[in-house]
């Protein structure tokens, strides 16, 4: 009984071994990645992110209760931020630079956003500023004697 349940483990570990990943450098496989990245970051601030997403009520006004809530939690918030800033985007700059190019990544982040709820309205505020941020980085790596 013992070696059918060991047995029937190893498949099941191996059939996830097999899951295939997208074709590197595609559209999909930066969706794949990124999705992956900030999906475990998500996935570790939950509570955080949950607390932020109630600040704003259904009629889309700041709700005072909560802010105080927040507010009380200012340390947190900066360790959020601050973890987001040391581990998240190294990780995704890691993942994106491993092909060379950056194109790819404002499309899968904005998606990724969208997946965690947040309105397209924001979405078309948020991607000119991403797609500005990795230009000006770009430049930035040029003038500093790097390869984008």
């Amino acid at each position: 009984m013992f070696i059918r349940s060991a047995l029937a483990a190893m498949a099941l570990a191996s059939l996830g071994a097999c899951a295939t990943q997208p074709e590197p450098c595609t559209t999909e496989w930066v969706q794949y990645r990124t999705d992956r990245i900030l999906g475990q970051f998500a996935l570790e601030n939950r509570g955080l992110v949950n607390d932020l997403r109630r600040l704003t009520r259904e009629d889309g006004k700041v709700d005072p209760v909560q802010s105080i809530l927040l507010a009380a939690r200012a340390e947190d918030i900066q360790r959020f931020a601050r973890s987001f800033e040391t581990g998240v985007v190294p990780e995704l700059n890691a993942a994106i630079g491993q092909c060379g190019r950056h194109e790819n990544f404002v499309p899968a982040f904005t998606e990724f956003l969208r997946r965690q709820g947040v309105p397209d309205s924001s979405l078309q505020w948020v991607a000119p500023i991403l797609a500005l941020v990795q230009v000006m980085q770009a430049e930035d790596g040029l003038q500093s004697g790097q390869r984008p």
